[in-house]
């Protein structure tokens, strides 16, 4: 650290200022400013009334503030020297300096609940505050050690969380992480199997890099535990994998994960579990390979602290190379399997080896569209999408993210040029077929969609078109071709299923919603409800000096702008949530239009007819 080549700001004084005020709060050092860093150090120590353990009356930290305070970061560190060293629930992993700074890596996460606090009942960081922030930020640390004193960090009720891990930092690995996609629907796979090993055959998801998938999990005995539920994977052929799970959370109190195989061992002997055993079978296979090998250890958690256990969490290590057979064994052993583990353990496993975690990441559809998903009548939905160009595609990835794991696109397009200004796509992809670009970002954005590719447009016979859209339970037309649309309509399906059009008029200002639940689609129908909008239409677009960029009394090929696309994709989404949970038998045709006023944007609103063209021209 240097000392600051201007004065401490004078937000960061006025913060100080307020500081003091805080009996339990000495500051004892700066503010010094960290050059590489950009931030402002200040030393100071709590103070307790009592002792716990590992935890004294008097305990010194580090605050480390944003130069531009009182907006930026405030992070607060045990001190290198007489800080705390343990680890407890709502902090990173409490590592010493690296680099020989004043602080220790166990920074406090003190802007979530701790303890019986509810999300939204406590105060808040009050950023942009100079005067009460840095005090706010060191109350909640004194708050944090009362409850860590007396283990109150997590109570009943609150979330599970795991303990924190310090990630490998090896070259080839960086980057890398191992996936599963454990639920509570696979919860009963695993009972009455604590203690035991197996293999974990591990593969990787198509158009997902870095991504070590665990496909299947295998007993001793090579019966299948379970597989994984996502799209078909790629099996890795220099990476071997192998699960161990255990009873309970493996950490150390108070809430440390191993970091050594020797902390590793004494978790495991105080379930019961034999880690030498463990290994000792482990290494049987993988002695001499060249294979890389990952263990995934793992332990059932709830939801809730409290609460039963419902899902599986797992761990990813990355197992040391191992030598084979050969080379001189410990003192007093034979050349043998015994002296060979012998060696092994006190060597490449001693006690003092550290462990080499890598990321790992539970994939599920439960956590990947935990944010935000469509109602499970939809996500369990086979939907066919016809055309995807600019609403097509906004459409196609919305139902993705949202949950959708089967879907077939169909369209004969290329990617031109000028369809990146509102596709999802990107010039990257120009003179790719639009079916493929689309498919490929699909597969990216899930690793459970199963997305079928078919680079044509809409034709055959109405018995091909049957059987082409047979395994579907939802098709969607976003061609706005009315050809797409009669040839659709000649198709007769014995089982009703969801039928749909979407299409967008002039410059994406409004929206045709077309959808039904039957045999056929219902072409007659839907030509003589959007005739007189597509009149409306024609003379909008004669009145336009826009050039059309292709023919056509409703081609979609016209000026758009992508934020009015993603809107009407968005309106698609709740018009075939609806369509889907009502399956009405009788037509539904409504179209939504922007809506603005002289205060500006007012939303969409619902149009029984169309406007007088004077209307809208005034």
């Amino acid at each position: 650290m240097t000392r600051p080549p201007v004065l401490t700001p004078a937000a960061i004084d006025r913060g100080l200022r307020c500081l003091r005020s805080v009996a339990a709060c000495v500051i004892e050092d700066g503010p010094t400013f960290h050059a590489n860093l950009k931030q402002w150090v200040i030393a100071f120590t709590l103070r307790r009334e009592s002792g716990a353990q590992f935890i004294g009356t008097t305990t010194p930290w580090c605050a480390l503030v944003d130069d531009d305070y009182p907006f930026g970061g405030i992070a607060i560190h045990p001190a290198a020297k007489g800080g705390i060293t343990a680890t407890f629930p709502h902090q990173s992993a409490n590592t010493p300096s690296p680099d020989g700074s004043g602080w220790r890596g166990g920074k406090l996460c003190l802007d979530v609940p701790l303890g019986d606090e509810r999300r939204f009942s406590f105060g808040r960081d009050p950023r942009g505050d100079s005067d009460s922030r840095l005090r706010w930020h060191v109350e909640r640390a004194l708050l944090w050690l009362d409850r860590a004193a007396n283990d109150q960090l997590l109570g009943p009720g609150d979330p599970f969380e795991a303990p924190a891990h310090i990630y490998t930092t090896a070259r080839a690995w960086l980057g890398q992480r191992v996936v599963h996609d454990e639920t509570a629907r696979t919860f009963s796979a695993w009972s009455g199997r604590e203690g035991t090993l197996g293999v974990a055959e591990l593969g990787t998801v198509s158009d997902i890099g870095d991504a070590i998938t665990v496909g299947r999990f295998r007993d001793r005995d090579n019966s299948t535990v379970r597989e994984w539920a996502g799209r078909e994977l790629t099996s890795l052929e220099n990476i071997s994998g192998f699960w161990w799970l255990w009873p309970k959370p493996i950490v150390l109190a108070p809430w440390q994960a191993p970091r050594t195989w020797g902390e590793l061992r004494r978790i495991a002997k105080t379930m019961g579990l034999d880690a030498d055993g463990a290994l000792r079978w482990l290494l049987a296979s993988i002695r001499g390979a060249k294979t890389s090998n990952i263990l995934l250890v793992g332990y059932p958690v709830p939801l809730r602290i409290g609460a039963p256990d419902i899902e599986v969490h797992w761990d990813a290590l990355l197992l040391p190379p191992v030598r084979g057979a050969g080379g001189k064994p410990p003192s007093g052993f034979r050349a043998n399997a015994r002296g060979w583990w012998q060696r092994d353990r006190y060597g490449t496993f001693a006690d003092k080896v550290v462990l080499q975690y890598l990321y790992g990441e539970n994939w599920s559809s439960d956590r990947l569209q935990a944010r935000g998903r469509l109602s499970r009548a939809v996500r369990d939905s086979r939907i066919a999408l016809l055309g995807v160009g600019a609403l097509g595609s906004a459409i196609a990835e919305m139902l993705v993210r949202a949950g959708v794991r089967q879907i077939a696109l169909v369209d004969g397009d290329l990617l031109q040029p000028g369809n990146v200004c509102r596709h999802t796509a990107t010039l990257v992809e120009v003179g790719k077929a639009k079916v493929q670009v689309v498919a490929q970002r699909l597969r990216q954005i899930s690793p459970s969609a199963r997305v079928t590719e078919v680079l044509e447009d809409l034709r055959g016979t109405p018995q091909s078109i049957v059987q082409q859209f047979e395994e579907y339970d939802v098709v969607v037309d976003c061609t706005a071709s009315d050809d797409a649309l009669r040839l659709l309509a000649t198709a007769w399906w014995s089982i009703p299923r969801v039928l749909a059009s979407f299409s967008m008029g002039y410059g994406a200002k409004r929206l045709f919603s077309f959808g039904v639940s039957g045999h056929r689609f219902p072409h007659d129908v839907f030509a003589m409800s959007i005739r007189p909008w597509l009149e409306h239409e024609a003379q909008i677009w004669a009145n336009s000096e826009e050039v059309l960029e292709g023919a056509g009394c409703w081609s979609p090929l016209f000026p758009a702008r992508h934020d009015d696309v993603v809107m009407q994709a968005a309106t698609c989404m709740k018009e075939l949530e609806s369509l889907v949970a009502k399956r009405p038998t009788t037509p539904q045709f409504r179209v939504f239009a922007q809506a603005s006023t002289d205060d500006g944007f007012q939303g969409s609103v619902l149009e029984s007819a169309p406007p007088a063209l004077e209307a809208i021209a005034s």
